[in-house]
């Protein structure tokens, strides 16, 4: 029976965040000692203010992300024979198939959400953000059809959150295959920008307009294949089996293909109307 945790950076960020928000907390105060800034020193008033800010920026948006994700990591979820079954820190709920009522999908379409499961007085929310939410859904319909519970949803909002679903489980995969190759493209992107600002003399604003499009047009790149992406689960999903179709990484990498000698196109027109607007 398998078991359904939060994705593994939800799991892998309750470990690292803290180590991420004390350095941010911590890091302005080793500026100051570095430097051997005394608070009397020319200047040394701003710094000391800045890292302050800083310091409590860090806490108050630490503390609060870091506890969502230590609650998230905790959460495991079963489809038993007998109950829906939903495991976190506090304890578990056994949410009876008879006793769980129409179930609610707040969130758009493709974009995120989740599914409220009530039974009683206990509520069950379930987001895109769970590994297999797709395969859960499926289970947890299977589940209640079984019993002839299929008043328990609606469904038509049923199948348009599975598609969600579905789509989000893709989605993350592609996310942790790409992540790093798209940092290292959007690094690539700000030293681009910075060269070729330099290359024509631009200042100021205009530099740092630069730099920011340079930057932008991997993940934009991204962004376009996601929603071509996106279109296919729509198109080849079907109500009648509640099914949507696999990925296909093959077609996938042709996307991406595609898609980034679009940006690289469109990008490279760019710079030379930027070059003939800066040259005159």
């Amino acid at each position: 029976m398998r078991e359904y945790r939060y994705r593994k950076h939800i799991r892998w960020g309750q470990y690292v965040l803290p180590v991420v928000f004390a350095f941010g907390a911590i890091a302005p105060w080793l500026v100051v000692l570095a430097f051997g800034l005394r608070p009397d020193a020319s200047g040394a008033q701003v710094v000391y203010v800045l890292a302050v800010v800083v310091t409590v920026v860090s806490v108050v948006i630490g503390a609060p992300v870091w506890w969502m994700y230590w609650r998230l990591a905790g959460i495991a979820i079963r489809v038993q024979p007998d109950a829906f079954v939903y495991r976190n820190r506090s304890g578990e709920k056994r949410l009876a198939y008879d006793r769980i009522g129409p179930l609610h999908f707040p969130g758009a379409p493709y974009l995120g959400g989740w599914v409220a499961l009530r039974a009683g007085d206990e509520t069950v929310r379930l987001t895109v953000v769970v590994e297999g939410i797709g395969e859960l859904l499926r289970e947890l319909k299977a589940a209640l059809d079984a019993r002839g519970l299929s008043a328990s949803y609606q469904r038509g909002r049923l199948y348009a959150f599975m598609k969600t679903a579905e789509y989000a489980d893709q989605s993350w995969e592609r996310i942790y295959e790409v992540f790093w190759k798209l940092v290292l493209a959007t690094l690539g992107g700000v030293l681009a920008g910075v060269l070729f600002a330099l290359l024509v003399h631009a200042r100021g604003g205009a530099m740092l307009l630069w730099i920011l499009i340079s930057a932008l047009w991997p993940v934009l790149v991204y962004s376009a294949a996601e929603v071509v992406f996106g279109r296919r689960v729509a198109k080849r999903s079907d109500e009648a089996s509640f099914s949507c179709p696999p990925r296909d990484p093959q077609w996938e990498r042709a996307v991406y293909r595609k898609a980034i000698l679009w940006g690289a196109g469109l990008y490279l027109l760019a710079c030379v109307g930027a070059w003939a607007a800066w040259s005159r």
